[in-house]
């Protein structure tokens, strides 16, 4: 790859880098080089992620350089010094100090690759290994909902049952593949690849039979960039757990867009009167068992561990006794609103319940080890798995974390918020909610209130968290996304010292985005989403007649983004009353944004789907949401994005106003700290700018970006939008008539289509076509991989044409199976001619590389097939030359069986979701997703669908290819049920 040197540093990049990405590396190496930090905005298309990954890394390749090249040199001054068995000795001891200063990575800071979402961290990790740096040593840090294999613990549901369930085999020394992680952690297999993600993890860790999560953690000290979540970042737990050193380390915050929420989010913390109500209970039903443990042995199982006392569950059960007392007696006067009180509030709480700082981390060791024994309890009885605990255990760990020396400031940058809780009283006669079917909502203990409470204990400083981050002694914090600005308010909120700070403008010139603000609709009805005009008819019968008029010009992918999903709702409502919904679907399938996770992947796939196989496909979200946070909409799957609103926060809710206070009462000169009201629009143009990168996503893409809603004249909106979007609207931006807006979206796809590089496209070819000088005539042959030319090879020589057409002719004669359907489709043959093939046109394609002969696809009835027998000798070619080629007649093989399934997912999905109906698939997916965290009765479940779906020998190749997502204890009885149903069918 070419060296480009940059800040005096060598860096391998891909290709010659952009303006935009040289200044955005050079920012990067100056942060590193004098530890200082840097808050640095790049526009999403720009290369971002690749700028950041190649300056640190090739930053990090030069400084590993120096010191081992100064360590050599140190080694080779003694060595030449000292003679004889002095000289012995000091040899060994440069040798020793070179171990040491190896295992130490030698001195060179590490890299902490930090972002929102595991996808975003695979995405950047695809990226690394692109590089000239993917010799490097990388890992990411997972979840054991990810890395996890043991097939105990991923029966589990949820994320915190798992957890305490691999704590519970681990502490019992039960989970052979943790066990294995000593013995293995140093085999070829898991050292040997430098570049090991979540994927790469799981695969090492199932061939070795080893746990990928605890195997992982193994190779953080040799690292010399690991990529994780903020959470276990943020969390001092977390990194403590996960053998994490902050020290001397770099930070990089990616996608750091809602790094304040982070930060404010992991230093909150809430706690319900069912919850400790709940925890009530578990701890007597403990106390029950123990006490009848005497009499009967079996009670509850004999393998709990029980390395705690009937003592410790008696004061325990008096402190939750005084706590609910305390919570229950909190005065709410307002219903509605709650009731606020200062942070110190909080500790008056708890120490009433004698929780203090002196005993906390004793308590919750005690609750650590009552949800492992109700982990193993719950297996055989009917107890709940000790949730409440964990709870109570978060409550304590995040208050008490706050130490005498910084009281001060948690006095200014916390809060505590009561609220009433609400009692479901359909849960008061449902028996099975005592059991282990509770999860939280049981109207438990009868010394509870009616009406219990809701404790938030709030922080509302994010800077509060950021500092905790620097007293670790990091070497530097990089904080960059592709929608930071305006950078002078984040900068003030984080209060960290900036030294280096960039706003990029885009990689695409003025052609390749139309940006417009539309303040009327096509009947002139002002659009404005305001709280007043948001259920006025006219509006909404305004805004999806905009909508169905830009959906007749887009070409593609539309996305259109709501304020709410209320206000999405509400659209839906009225359209589909008025007949508008169906006029869009008529150009382009609609698609809506799920709330569920398990929906979610499979819509996104069903609207990349629609966008490959018709004109198009429209996909309505909400700011804020999955959809706006992250995913990738290029080229076609993406050509123009409708926001309909300013996603304000709700106005009313008591989070958002006790931050607009927070921060006018803590507003000064000196920390040139935003006003309240300044936040709060803030907060609806940042969701805004995230939305509106989901289209243009790298330098030959194109696209348009339609703001509807005629506040976004405003100067004080158009300030705090990304700066390449104010270029684009100009020094007053003003909105537009309707209709000339239509005529330039128009001219502007036209223009772009003509002048803009394509994609290439990644699907295979659909037909092949003949290259002759009458475009009429057509070869109708099974789907032919494209010949490529040369970029800016037109290929327009009629030697040249003869010669692809040879190759594609070729091409099309090597194919697996032919019917006779295939004559009136031969290679050469016009289709208008009426004359069918004579039989030596048949025993000529018999001389091509064809295996069988299927001769059931015009009788539609089960007869023989021609199968050819190929054969391996080295000889073969010169011994058939003069030979005869001999056929025998078999029973019908089904044509799937010569097929393979796909082998990524994603492919396996597709090709099942083109050959059954939707409702099949629909079944499919339901069942598929029961299974995974089901048991035997969802096994049984899955395979009679897959039989009765998949059963038809033409689909059979699918059916073989489900069993590599099968669970291993799983695999032998799918086996057995293959095999009878291919010996019935014989």
């Amino acid at each position: 790859m070419p060296e480009n040197i940059i800040a005096g540093i060598p860096v391998h990049f891909p290709f010659e880098p952009y303006d935009v990405q040289r200044a955005y590396m050079e920012k990067v190496i100056i942060c590193l080089r004098d530890g200082t930090n840097g808050v640095l905005e790049s526009p999403t298309g720009t290369g971002k992620t690749l700028s950041l990954l190649c300056s640190t890394l090739g930053w990090i390749r030069t400084r590993q350089s120096e010191v081992q090249l100064n360590m050599q040199k140190l080694q080779h001054d003694q060595q030449t010094q000292l003679t004889g068995a002095a000289g012995a000795g000091a040899a060994m001891g440069s040798e020793i100090a070179a171990v040491i200063g190896k295992s130490n990575n030698w001195g060179v800071p590490k890299v902490i690759y930090a972002s929102r979402t595991h996808s975003q961290l695979t995405q950047a990790m695809r990226e690394l290994k692109r590089t000239a740096y993917a010799n490097m040593r990388a890992v990411v840090l997972g979840s054991r909902d990810q890395l996890c294999i043991h097939p105990d613990v991923m029966r589990e549901q949820g994320n915190s049952n798992k957890v305490n369930m691999c704590k519970l085999k681990v502490h019992a020394k039960s989970c052979t593949f943790q066990l294995r992680v000593e013995s293995k952690k140093d085999h070829p297999d898991f050292r040997g690849p430098s570049i090991m993600d979540i994927e790469d993890l799981v695969k090492v860790g199932q061939r070795l039979k080893m746990c990928p999560y605890f195997a992982s953690k193994e190779l953080v000290n040799s690292a010399d960039i690991t990529f994780m979540p903020y959470n276990y970042l943020l969390d001092p737990k977390a990194r403590k757990a996960n053998k994490i050193e902050l020290s001397n380390a770099i930070v990089i915050l990616d996608e750091g867009h809602n790094i304040e929420k982070i930060c404010e989010e992991s230093a909150s913390v809430q706690i319900r009167s069912s919850d400790v109500a709940i925890a009530i209970e578990d701890v007597t039903h403990i106390m029950k068992i123990f006490t009848s443990s005497s009499d009967s042995q079996d009670t509850a199982g004999p393998d709990e561990p029980k390395d705690f006392t009937i003592d410790d569950l008696t004061l325990l059960k008096e402190m939750l006794l005084e706590l609910e007392k305390a919570i229950d007696g909190v005065i709410v006067d307002n219903k509605a609103d709650g009731a606020t009180y200062p942070a110190s509030y909080m500790y008056e709480l708890l120490g009433k319940a004698n929780f203090t700082h002196g005993n906390c981390a004793t308590i919750v060791a005690l609750l650590d080890k009552l949800v492992q024994y109700l982990m193993v309890a719950s297996q055989h009885s009917m107890l709940r798995k000790g949730g409440s605990f964990m709870v109570l255990a978060d409550l304590l760990n995040i208050v008490f974390a706050n130490k005498g020396d910084i009281m001060s400031k948690v006095s200014c940058s916390f809060k505590v918020h009561a609220e009433i809780e609400e009692s479901k009283q359909s849960q008061t006669n449902n028996k099975a909610q005592t059991g282990w079917l509770g999860k939280g909502n049981n109207n438990a203990a009868s010394s509870a209130s009616k009406t219990g409470r809701i404790i938030n204990f709030w922080c509302f400083n994010p800077g509060f968290g950021m500092e905790q981050l620097l007293n670790t002694h990091v070497r530097s914090v990089i904080l960059t996304s592709g929608t930071l600005a305006p950078l002078k308010p984040l900068i003030a909120e984080l209060a960290i010292p900036v030294a280096q700070h960039l706003e990029n403008p885009h990689i695409v010139n003025e052609a390749q985005v139309y940006v417009k603000i539309i303040g009327t609709g096509p009947d002139r009805e002002q659009l404005i989403s305001n709280y007043k005009n948001r259920d006025n008819p006219k509006y909404i019968s305004s805004l999806g007649q905009t909508i169905l008029n830009v959906s007749r010009i887009v070409p593609d992918g539309l996305l259109v983004f709501f304020p709410s999903y209320p206000m999405l709702n509400q659209c839906v409502d009225a359209w589909q009353a008025s007949g508008l919904w169906a006029d869009i679907s008529s150009r382009k399938p609609i698609f809506l944004e799920p709330r569920g996770k398990d929906q979610f992947t499979s819509t996104m796939e069903e609207f990349y789907q629609a966008i490959r196989d018709s004109k198009g496909a429209c996909f309505m979200a909400v700011c804020r949401g999955k959809v706006s946070e992250g995913l990738d909409f290029a080229d076609r799957n993406g050509r123009a994005v409708i926001i309909t609103g300013l996603p304000f926060p709700p106005l009313k809710d008591p989070k958002v106003i006790l931050k607009r206070r927070y921060l006018e009462t803590n507003r000064t000169r000196e920390n040139q700290l935003l006003s309240g009201n300044e936040w709060y629009n803030l907060e609806a143009t940042r969701a805004v700018n995230q939305a509106i990168g989901r289209v243009i996503r790298h330098r030959n893409d194109y696209g348009a970006i339609l703001l509807c809603d005629a506040r976004f004249q405003d100067a004080s909106q158009v300030q705090q939008l990304s700066k390449w979007i104010r270029n684009h609207l100009g020094a007053r931006p003003q909105s537009s008539p309707f209709g000339p807006i239509v005529r330039e979206l128009r001219q502007f796809f036209k223009h772009a289509e003509q002048t803009i590089v394509q994609p290439v496209e990644r699907a295979v070819e659909p037909v092949l076509h003949t290259i002759c000088s009458k475009k009429e005539d057509q070869l109708t042959l099974a789907p032919i991989t494209q010949i490529k030319r040369e970029p800016g090879n037109t290929g327009t020589s009629k030697f040249q044409l003869a010669s692809e057409l040879a190759a594609k002719v070729e091409m099309a004669n090597s194919i697996k199976t032919w019917t006779p359907a295939d004559y009136a489709n031969a290679a050469g043959r016009n289709a208008q001619s009426p004359k069918a093939p004579n039989p030596m046109d048949f025993m000529s394609r018999l001389n091509s590389n064809v295996t069988s002969i299927d001769f059931n696809a015009d009788s539609g009835r089960d007869l023989v097939k021609i199968h050819k027998r190929e054969r391996s000798s080295p000889t073969f070619h010169n011994e058939s030359m003069g030979s005869k080629k001999r056929y025998r007649l078999i029973n019908n093989i089904a044509q799937s069986e010569l097929k393979e399934a796909p082998e990524s997912r994603a492919d396996f999905l597709r090709e099942v979701r083109s050959v059954i109906n939707s409702d099949q698939f629909r079944s499919f997916g339901k069942a598929l997703l029961a299974y995974k965290t089901g048991g035997d009765d969802s096994f049984e479940t899955l395979m009679l669908l897959l039989l009765d779906v998949m059963g038809a020998p033409k689909l059979r190749y699918l059916l073989h290819g489900m069993r590599r997502y099968l669970k291993n204890e799983h695999k032998s009885e799918f086996d057995v049920r293959l095999a009878s149903l291919e010996a019935a069918q014989l």
